[in-house]
């Protein structure tokens, strides 16, 4: 039970942060940040709007066997006929579920029936309802029934549950199932499994699972309006506000200020911090905009984990770059704020970020600032980035990531023979590879004479797909990587 709690207390302590959110900043030094109990406070405010939860009336006992037969009638009926149960049990209301449990969680019903079960738990549409349907998704092992289970919560308006229909798309191994939950969770207008099931319209182990996901991905793609590779590409990018947005609820937001606060020093934990981060990273662009006030908590592990979820949704949570620019002033969070102002995109950090590559700040966010002039791609950064790369008393680490960065800016040629050297013995080969394929495929595709060429040489350096190479493979693809663009460097440099 949840009692109501005063709005007030709570809303005067965001007042501070809320206050600059809608604000940007073009200048260098961004306003420091007012901490505040943000979290706590945003949750006491839920818990007030939500009021306390209200308990499931007692079924009638002379109704027990009338949801009983329509369980068995909706198990065995065909057609129309099944609209009768569903209707009937709509009628009779919350007070069917323990009853529709039972049928449910009981292993000597019929599968028929355990799937009725659930089917009737979705038509009810109810909190406790949904509850006990997601239960069965995280935790039988019965592939079928989680599968079911899944495609049902479609049936109803219970957005709390998309946080936990995201992580567990990350632990779901039966790809059946991974195709109802990314169906489920488009029907609350959030696009997390898309990836998953484009790769199984072509890498299905069956031909029926392969056709099972290229149909569910393209009626999925109907319903928001656009084709799937352009559904694709929306979500993962600064437009993915012209996808249909949905009206999160008030029981949603509150999930996602529940999981902010299991980022905090009192709750953290290795293995449920990774989950969490996945759930929110995986949310769409309004929870970006929501959790960002929380850039400006008391505690300090909830800082620094949102600004890492706020990167991990990359362009998506684009919106967010002014409080990031302003976390940018908060020391301790300042190298995760750089992180994330890059992946995110916000090229008015520019300024704030080009002071921090400087000899003065400290080396974790010098790295840090490189990356994200690099990442937001404009020429204003170039400055700073070269006098990073250029100069070699430099930290190694620096210089990878301004090598790097003049790569994604366009000046990949000032770096290439430094990155070539350090394919080979050098202190960070795999940056060096990544670098260096990027720098050919944009040669590739600006048409450069020898950049295609030089690609494919290099992919031909690769192993077969899907085989996971040794540590002596990889050592020989990058010897022999490395000597071939040697070889063609000059040509490729003109």
């Amino acid at each position: 039970m949840r009692a109501p709690v005063p709005l007030l207390p709570p809303l005067l302590g965001l007042l501070p942060l809320l206050a600059g959110c809608g604000r940007d900043s073009s200048g260098a030094e961004p306003e420091r940040l007012a901490l505040a109990d943000v979290v706590s406070a945003r949750l006491a405010e839920l818990d007030a709007e939500l009021g306390p939860e209200a308990p499931l009336p007692d079924l009638d006992p002379q109704l027990v066997e009338e949801v009983d037969g329509m369980l068995t009638m909706l198990a065995r009926a065909e057609g129309r006929m099944r609209e009768v149960p569903v209707a009937t049990v709509r009628d009779i209301g919350p007070a069917a579920i323990p009853r529709l449990v039972l049928g449910l969680s009981d292993g000597q019903r019929s599968p028929q029936e355990r799937v009725a079960a659930a089917q009737l738990l979705g038509a009810l549409d109810h909190p406790v309802a949904a509850e006990v349907l997601m239960v069965q998704v995280e935790v039988s092992r019965e592939d079928w029934l989680r599968s079911w289970c899944a495609w049902h919560l479609s049936a109803t308006s219970q957005d709390q549950l998309v946080p936990r229909l995201v992580t567990r798309l990350k632990s779901e191994r039966d790809h059946a199932t991974f195709v109802q939950l990314a169906t489920t969770l488009a029907h609350f207008r959030n696009y997390a499994g898309l990836d998953g099931l484009v790769d199984l319209t072509t890498r299905g182990a069956s031909e029926a699972l392969r056709a099972q996901a290229a149909t569910q991905l393209a009626t999925i793609a109907e319903q928001a309006g656009f084709d799937a590779r352009e559904l694709a590409r929306l979500w993962h990018s600064i437009e993915a506000d012209l996808l249909p947005q949905p009206a999160p609820s008030s029981a949603l937001r509150r999930e996602v200020w529940r999981l902010v606060r299991e980022l905090d020093g009192e709750h953290y934990q290795l293995g449920p911090i990774d989950d969490v981060r996945y759930a929110l990273s995986h949310m769409g662009s309004w929870a970006a905009l929501e959790i960002a006030p929380a850039l400006g908590d008391r505690d300090r592990y909830v800082r620094t984990h949102v600004s890492q979820v706020l990167a991990r949704m990359g362009p998506r949570a684009h919106a967010t770059g002014p409080a990031l620019l302003r976390a940018l002033a908060e020391p301790g969070l300042a190298p995760d704020a750089a992180d994330a102002l890059g992946l995110v995109g916000h090229p008015p950090a520019i300024a704030a970020l080009e002071l921090r590559t400087g000899a003065d700040h400290p080396h974790e966010l010098r790295v840090a600032a490189v990356r994200a002039l690099g990442r937001i791609g404009l020429p204003q950064g170039l400055a700073a980035v070269r006098g990073c790369f250029d100069d070699p008393t430099q930290p190694y680490d620096l210089r990878m990531a301004a090598a790097t960065a003049l790569v994604l800016l366009g000046e990949g040629d000032r770096a290439a023979l430094w990155l070539a050297g350090e394919l080979v013995g050098g202190g960070d080969p795999d940056g060096a590879e990544i670098a260096l394929e990027t720098w050919l495929v944009r040669g590739a595709e600006e048409s450069r004479a020898g950049f295609a060429q030089a690609l494919e040489a290099w992919r031909g350096e690769a192993g077969p797909p899907g085989v996971i190479p040794t540590l002596q493979e990889v050592e020989a693809r990058r010897r022999a990587r490395a000597a071939g663009l040697t070889q063609r460097l000059d040509a490729l440099l003109e």
